[in-house]
């Protein structure tokens, strides 16, 4: 029973302590509809073209690296009820675009098919890449701690043993017809 309790709490613990290093909500290049293409009016005097501002080496960003038309990944967590309970789906997870409507994007990751918020998902490989790498860290501190709190458990129930076992060969060697301790003399 105690065995269960302990298990159970390091359970909760273990949750509890990934709600607190989970990453939280971060702003993602999300898929999104294209907006219309509306042309602008043109102008009956002839505008002179502006030349662009020179913009500093160091501020100059690197090309974007998408993944090939109707790949996406997981920027969130999704997870899909089935009969035998829930799968997970992590940060990162490689799917396929089959549908796109205003209640979200339908996806599959070969094997299973769910529905998730558009949101949820980017086409760009350094973000899919970076949530994934930072979710594997934050699952690894999470596994870390519960393999503490597993190690201190064990040990203060083999140090509970040990006292135990001290404890009874203690009682057997104090022969069974051998007095007492003295105790105080009661006055009357």
């Amino acid at each position: 029973m105690k065995m269960i309790l302990a298990v159970t709490s390091i359970l909760i613990a273990g949750y509890f302590l990934w709600r607190w290093f989970a990453p939280g909500p971060t702003e993602h290049n999300a898929v999104a509809p294209a907006p219309a293409q509306r042309s602008a009016a043109k102008s009956t005097t002839a505008a002179r073209p502006t030349p662009p501002k020179p913009t500093p080496a160091h501020l100059v960003t690197a090309e974007r690296r998408l993944a090939p038309e109707g790949t996406y990944f997981l920027v969130e967590r999704a997870s899909l009820p089935i009969e035998s309970g829930v799968i997970g789906f992590a940060p990162g997870t490689k799917v396929t675009l089959l549908n796109q409507n205003d209640s979200g994007s339908t996806v599959t990751d070969g094997q299973y098919q769910f529905t998730v918020q558009s949101s949820y998902l980017t086409n760009d490989l350094d973000i899919a890449a970076r949530v994934a790498t930072t979710d594997y860290a934050a699952q690894a501190r999470i596994a870390e701690q519960i393999g503490k709190s597993i190690q201190e458990y064990d040990q203060q129930q083999r140090d509970v043993l040990v006292a135990s076992e001290k404890e009874k060969a203690h009682k057997k060697t104090r022969p069974r017809g051998a007095p007492r301790a003295p105790t105080p003399a009661k006055h009357k």
